[in-house]
């Protein structure tokens, strides 16, 4: 429970390798089973408490019944964590300590992965809010998660030599982050809008009133100064801008737009698109959904068990959103602009594979209002940060009711709105076209954790054909050397 407190947007990232040491010195030393249930107890505290905003933001909006998937998803979780630990102490072995690390990067890495990838917890945005993650250019979020892990392999290890091996490790990335150079001067303006819909009122049906607060908002903002460019949030237009109607709104803005809107081919879907001179430029449709929020595993097949949950939930017949299946920079305002659609902006390839396909300004659109007031909205705006390090690009932040900000690629955030408000923030930034290492040879930490797994499986294999080796040589030779050595007097 002690790691949950260590993770954004608490302060005390810096302790996050302690409580993980007390953990793997204990599964280190305990029998596979004991491993398990120990790490299953330790992961259900850590997930049930940084998790906890779920229940409370999501009961008001659909009643008490959600309430019961809250443990169903820390138990999941937790069971990966359990998993993993006893898995690498069954076959490790006496090698566990130090292999730990590496496993626990396979995993954060496994958690990315698929239609039920969720980041939250990841090792390595306990790090984020210290210059330790400007580690992440050159490896991603996996580096700076295994020099957690490291950290506490070595705490727990407890002799001088680790001590003092987890104290360069710690001092030799303090010394990168601390020596990063200064973000590049923002030589443009964008406008960010925050309407602060009550999420409640979308659900019940779009209006054109949603349309004209962010057109009124907008128009307020300009008269300030013009802008390059003006993101709007996530679904923030009630239609697509395809549409006549809101287009001709759009048009008469006379501006670069980027919005969040519904799209309705093949059935829904969540996109982003990009509007400029009367004509839509591009769209971008979500391809990473949330798991039995906007996706339902088996919808059809089990449509009687479905339809029963919503029931309870007070819901409508869900049945999901089509999921986009590319991902490529939007064209606007002579930008080329790498979209991030709300719960994408948590994985570390989406904005890699976009900068890869030539954004140079990213841009992430959000609708964080089922958060409520919670301390949710928070941790993923924080996670999200991690990407303007990874891929050194300006981060363009537009949410409905937050958080809308500007975040340099130092991760630095230059300006924010206040959460739960409705207004518009103009916020200065600049493109960027170089690749960092992280953006060029993507998870290279990845495969290096499961070579180094692979590295100490062979010694431990190695070891064990030494022992075998000796007592095999004394149970056989042993009595022949000695029954020699007494015949010659020895």
């Amino acid at each position: 429970m002690a790691l949950s407190f260590t993770f954004p947007p608490s302060p005390l990232g810096w302790l996050a390798p302690l409580p993980l040491a007390w953990l793997f010195r204990a599964v280190a030393a305990l029998p596979p089973r004991g491993a398990f249930a120990l790490t299953f107890t330790f992961a259900a505290g850590f997930f049930g408490v940084l998790l906890l905003w779920l229940p409370g933001s999501l009961t008001p909006l659909f009643g008490p019944g959600v309430a019961a998937l809250y443990p169903m998803l820390v138990g999941l979780l937790a069971l990966t964590w359990a998993g993993t630990a006893a898995m690498t102490r069954q076959v490790l072995g006496p090698a566990t300590l130090w292999a730990l690390p590496f496993a626990w990067t396979l995993l954060d890495a496994a958690r990315a992965l698929g239609p039920f990838g969720f980041t939250w917890g990841s090792l390595g945005y306990a790090f984020a809010p210290t210059p330790l993650v400007q580690l992440a250019d050159l490896g991603g979020l996996a580096l700076v998660g295994l020099l957690v892990a490291l950290t506490a392999a070595a705490l727990a290890d407890g002799r001088p030599r680790a001590l003092l091996g987890g104290a360069a490790l710690l001092s030799l990335g303090l010394a990168y982050g601390l020596t990063r150079p200064p973000d590049p001067p923002g030589n443009a303006r964008a406008l960010l809008v925050q309407g602060n819909v009550d999420p409640r009122a979308k659900a019940q049906g779009r209006t054109t009133d949603e349309l004209g607060r962010y057109l009124a908002l907008t128009r307020s903002g300009l008269t300030a100064g013009p802008a390059r460019l003006v993101v709007w949030p996530e679904t923030a237009a009630p239609a697509a801008p395809s549409s006549p109607e809101v287009a001709r709104a759009l048009t008469a803005l006379d501006v670069p737009l980027l919005l969040g809107a519904p799209t309705e081919e093949g059935g829904y879907r969540n996109s982003v698109y990009a509007f400029e001179e009367g004509q839509v430029r591009g769209r971008q449709d979500k391809v990473r959904l949330v798991p039995f929020g906007e996706f339902f595993p088996g919808r059809k097949a089990l449509d009687g068990a479905y339809r029963a949950l919503f029931r309870a939930l007070g819901l409508p017949a869900l049945t999901g959103t089509v999921p986009g299946r590319t991902l490529a920079p939007l064209p606007v305002a002579n930008l080329r602009v790498g979209a991030l659609i709300c719960y994408e902006s948590t994985f570390p390839a989406f904005a890699r594979a976009q900068v890869r396909r030539g954004a140079r300004v990213l841009a992430v659109v959000s609708n964080d209002a089922w958060f409520g007031p919670s301390v949710g909205g928070e941790q993923h705006f924080q996670m999200g940060r991690v990407r303007a390090i990874e891929t050194r690009r300006w981060v363009l932040r537009a949410g409905n009711d937050g958080v809308t900000a500007a975040i340099a690629p130092s991760g630095r955030v230059t300006a924010r709105l206040s959460r739960g408000v409705a207004g518009v923030l103009p916020v200065p930034f600049a493109e960027t076209g170089t690749w960092t290492l992280y953006v060029r040879w993507g998870e290279w930490v990845t495969a290096l954790s499961a070579l180094a797994l692979l590295g100490l499986w062979l010694g431990t294999r190695g070891s064990r054909a030494k022992r075998q080796f000796g007592r095999r040589f004394l149970a056989e030779w042993w009595p022949v050397i000695n029954r020699n050595s007494s015949r010659s007097g020895g």
